[in-house]
């Protein structure tokens, strides 16, 4: 299928409505708008991404493409040694901006950024020292 393309929406999570397991998602974004890997529960008008025993804990990916736009978010972070909450956008060629929150410490966001899943950024003049997330995947992607 074609890549699917954003929308303008606002979500809201008050129960499992819009939200399709991975294993029964088939591609077509017009059946879904999240596909969820792992297990989610509603709570108190929100939804809880759970980190179930020997899993790494739960993904819910949107089923469209963000081309350009604005994206915001609100939740609350995990707690505990060894968790991570993480606000992701993901390309499928591995262009990615990472904001997320160590349970240890969770007064402090990390932000990553990859190119092409390039992890080991040397070149000042390619990849810039300072994340700046309003400049930095415009910048990249044109690479």
């Amino acid at each position: 299928m074609p890549a699917p393309v954003c929308q303008d929406k606002s979500y809201t999570f008050k129960d499992m409505t819009g939200i399709t397991s991975k294993e029964k998602y088939l591609g077509d974004p017009t059946k879904t708008d999240w596909v969820m890997d792992g297990h989610a529960v509603p709570y108190k008008n929100s939804l809880l991404l759970t980190m179930a025993p020997s899993t790494v804990g739960t993904v819910l990916a949107t089923s469209r493409y963000l081309w350009y736009g604005n994206v915001k978010a609100r939740f609350k972070t995990g707690r505990g040694k060894g968790v991570v909450t993480a606000f992701i956008l993901l390309s499928d060629v591995k262009d990615e901006i990472d904001y997320e929150y160590v349970g240890v410490d969770l007064k402090t966001a990390q932000t990553n950024y990859y190119y092409q899943g390039i992890t080991n950024c040397k070149s000042p003049s390619t990849y810039p020292s300072a994340f700046n997330p309003i400049l930095t995947p415009t910048r990249q992607r044109r690479r």
